[in-house]
């Protein structure tokens, strides 16, 4: 799988994005802050991956309980993200080891996790949701298949906590 970014303008939702989200709430108690939405990045410098209808916002919950919630979600998503078809994770919050970071699928040729500055980051510093990219069908993922995407979801095992 390789980091796709914007490609194309969605004209509908995709499916498999939108389940991705009703997951998200059912196991960790996530709201959806935004999936399809066709506007330019932050920075002004490019369309958005929301703009594909492959990108997600998932707010969790302000407290102890809600910042553990969505570590264990980033965490999972990273580790499972070649079966999710996941290309890139943000933790705007910083709630990994408290750094401000980006998770990518290929970084440099391989996975990894991308240290943010207040000059090279995802454009939204101290958010309290997380951003997640999928990836397309012909790139490996599940964003336009909503049954494949719950399917690879509940073959998975469920993160401990």
């Amino acid at each position: 799988m390789k980091y796709t970014g914007y490609d194309k303008t969605a004209d509908q939702r995709m499916k498999g994005t939108e389940r991705f989200v009703e997951l998200c709430g059912r196991r960790w108690g996530m709201k959806n802050l935004g999936t399809l939405v066709v506007r330019q990045m932050r920075n002004g410098q490019g369309m958005s991956v929301h703009a594909t209808g492959r990108a997600a916002d998932i707010g969790f919950k302000d407290t102890p309980q809600g910042h553990a919630d969505a570590v264990e979600a980033m965490l999972w998503f990273v580790k499972y993200y070649k079966e999710l078809g996941i290309e890139e994770v943000h933790d705007y919050g910083g709630l990994i080891n408290g750094t401000w970071q980006g998770w990518r699928c290929s970084r440099n040729g391989k996975p990894g996790w991308k240290k943010w500055t207040d000059t090279d980051n995802g454009g939204s510093k101290n958010g309290r949701w997380i951003h997640v990219e999928l990836a397309s069908k012909s790139n490996g993922g599940h964003a336009e298949d909503d049954v494949a995407l719950e399917a690879a979801w509940r073959a998975l095992p469920k993160p401990t906590k």
